[in-house]
């Protein structure tokens, strides 16, 4: 369990899922990016958009010129807010354009699992490879992150190796990245969703399916 001093702030957000963690965090993201370009995004992708109508999409709308979606499964909600809705493995799809903007929220740890289907670890590199490629300038990504857990037919927690292949990755072709971790005893018992500052303490907590995500990263790239 996390100490006090591990904790930089709590968070003004629900405590109902990781979603909560998810809109809270890209739509302060989405914000400070758009100011980058007068107010609004020229472009961006939405990678792993299914049912993102629920969540955030026409939180962001306002912000963004061209948003395009893509994802396995089809969804008009989402599609009738974006104005382009590709269905298709993200990983291989013949886009027509790049983005200035990528964005992929809580959809990663999915790849290899419940979609992509493949080796977790391989398949997730890939779809964080492709994010990258096919973003201009930003890609922002969030997802369950703690010690090595497959939850069979759901999802593969993001681990230590993951997350440093990534990071070496970012390095290697000279762009930045910041980095942000939030915590949760236990949603279902409704305690607060908490930021915290140390990425070791991160990847040490272990997912249990009695409690579910309990720790949630967040990767902001800029290139």
């Amino acid at each position: 369990m996390l100490k006090t001093e591990d904790f930089i702030r709590s968070i003004p957000i629900n405590t109902k899922t990781d979603r909560d963690v998810d809109v809270f965090t890209l739509m302060e993201w989405i914000q400070k990016v758009a100011q980058n370009y007068g107010g609004k995004i020229p472009s961006l992708l939405d990678v792993g958009a299914h049912w993102s109508h629920a969540y955030y999409a026409s939180k962001i709308r306002p912000y963004i010129q061209r948003y395009d979606a893509i994802d396995i499964l089809e969804d008009q909600n989402t599609a009738d807010i974006v104005d382009n809705y590709y269905v298709g493995n993200a990983i291989n799809y013949a886009y027509p354009q790049k983005y200035d903007v990528v964005i992929c929220v809580s959809t990663i740890e999915h790849a290899g699992v419940s979609t992509y289907k493949g080796e977790p670890a391989q398949e997730q590199h890939l779809l964080f490879r492709e994010c990258f490629k096919q973003a201009n300038k930003y890609v922002f990504l969030s997802f369950p992150i703690g010690q090595k857990y497959l939850y069979e037919g759901e999802l593969s927690v993001i681990h230590k190796e993951i997350f440093d292949n990534w990071t070496n990755f970012i390095t290697a072709l000279g762009a930045k990245y910041k980095t942000r971790f939030f915590y949760n005893q236990s949603v279902t018992e409704g305690y607060p969703w908490r930021e915290h500052a140390k990425e070791d303490v991160a990847l040490a907590i272990p997912y249990l399916d009695m409690l579910g995500t309990q720790s949630i990263g967040i990767l902001e790239i800029e290139k």
